[in-house]
């Protein structure tokens, strides 16, 4: 056996170059961490759906493609068989039980929350894992009430249902993430126009590079109402991902028994939005699914057909995000490879 050493020079026209950073984001409203009425054993899923809920949030990006257009009705919250995969870069969590929840069941997995805000139910949660979370800063979003607004809404335009923070990536590039949950029902419109309205406008004018992901608790009639917004400069992360029937509902009552009786129907509640490009560099949409779209299996508890961990379906996007980072002078020195071979 010998050792060959070659030397390779980078070949480095400009101090800068090009790098693209990918991130998986995951969004999820996991409906307090509350059993389903559907779960065989209420007062065991009880004490269970908090671990369940993290472990199908870190094993998410399990099984999907590092980069795709296609969208995937793929889940690994049935936790049938667990596969090591990275796990999500970004957590956004709606319906959290309480303001620490996020914080002790995710960080001993390495993640840090930028800060809650209590909802109509529950808290809004954003969990960055640590490497982003240490060139993040967490993004003020109290806005004035609308004055056309009731009274007894208009609280809730203050302080927008909503946390946010803006990411410094390893390219340079600054991208801002929201985790919302915005005003429920359908009388609700017009507020819900004006939170994900002023949500953006604050948002872009942090940074050029943008996310807002959660529950919407939008209609299909409030889609234009975002994509006519700021020049038609937002787009809706399942539609760039070719519109796919398979993964447009996050709410389907008719598989999903989660509540006892009720209407069945199917909504899309649950959205991503993004808003990229500019001097800082450009964001795009790749892969667009569903996770907790199975039910628990039976190894967890689970078994009945209509037994889920939450109400609702999650999301899993994935985007890649452009810039141009600046070579340092070690970076352009030699780099020394070794290859070993057979003599």
């Amino acid at each position: 056996m010998a050792t060959t050493t070659t030397r390779i020079t980078p070949a480095y026209s400009s101090p800068h170059t090009a790098i693209t950073i990918p991130l998986t984001i995951l969004s999820w409203n996991i409906s307090n961490a509350q059993p389903s009425s559907s779960s065989p054993n209420p007062h065991q899923r009880a004490r269970e759906s908090s671990r369940l809920i993290r472990l199908a949030c870190l094993e998410a990006n399990a099984g999907t493609p590092p980069s795709s257009r296609r969208p995937s009705t793929s889940s690994t919250s049935s936790h049938g068989s667990r596969t090591r995969q990275s796990p999500p870069d970004i957590i956004a969590l709606q319906e959290s039980p309480y303001p620490t929840w996020g914080d002790e069941e995710f960080g001993s997995s390495g993640y840090v929350s930028m800060g809650t805000q209590m909802t109509h139910c529950g808290y809004v949660d954003l969990l960055l894992r640590s490497e982003l979370a240490r060139t993040s800063r967490p993004l003020p979003l109290r806005v004035g009430a609308q004055s056309t607004q009731q009274s007894v809404i208009s609280d809730i335009a203050v302080n927008l249902p909503s946390v946010a923070t803006t990411i410094l990536l390893p390219n340079r590039t600054r991208v801002a993430v929201s985790s919302s949950h915005l005003a429920p029902f359908k009388e609700n419109e017009a507020l819900r126009a004006y939170q994900c309205q002023s949500l953006m406008k604050i948002l872009s004018d942090e940074c050029d590079n943008c996310i807002v992901i959660g529950d919407m608790n939008m209609r299909a009639s409030e889609d234009k109402m975002v994509e006519k917004f700021d020049n038609k400069s937002w787009i809706d992360a399942w539609k760039e991902c070719g519109s796919d029937k398979s993964v447009k509902f996050t709410w389907d009552s008719f598989v999903n028994n989660y509540h006892d009786g009720g209407f069945r129907f199917k909504a899309r509640f649950d959205r991503c939005y993004v808003r990229g490009g500019g001097n800082d560099g450009l964001l795009g949409v790749n892969y667009y699914g569903l996770m907790g779209n199975r039910p628990v299996g039976k190894e967890d508890g689970g078994g009945s057909r209509g037994d889920y961990l939450s109400d609702h379906f999650g999301l899993v996007v994935k985007v890649d995000v452009g810039g141009t980072a600046t070579v340092s002078e070690e970076e352009k020195k030699e780099e020394i490879v070794d290859l070993s071979g057979d003599d």
